[in-house]
């Protein structure tokens, strides 16, 4: 129990002048880059879907775009939780 609670403490940081090195803030930035990468990916579905749409004229087109705009909502809505709980944490 002692040696995992030392092990917790040493993740904490290390001061070093004026700024602090932490473990756990190093781990955050690929996080932060993958959020960024997953909402930049449905943006990029968004623009593909609008334009198969366009060039093809069908019924489904209005359901297909509908599904693709709510995704890009939800993504959006929840990358916006996970930066602030990473944030946070």
């Amino acid at each position: 129990m002692d040696t995992a609670k030392s092990y917790l403490d040493r993740l904490g940081g290390t001061d070093m002048g004026v700024f602090t090195v932490s473990l756990l803030n190093i781990l955050k930035i690929p996080l932060f880059l993958f959020l960024l990468g997953n909402v930049l990916f449905s943006l990029l579905l968004f623009l593909r879907v609008r334009i198969l749409a366009d060039t093809f004229k069908a019924p489904e087109n209005k359901i297909i775009q509908t599904v693709v705009l709510i995704y890009i909502f939800v993504t959006v809505m929840l990358t916006l939780l996970s930066v602030l709980l990473l944030i946070l944490s």
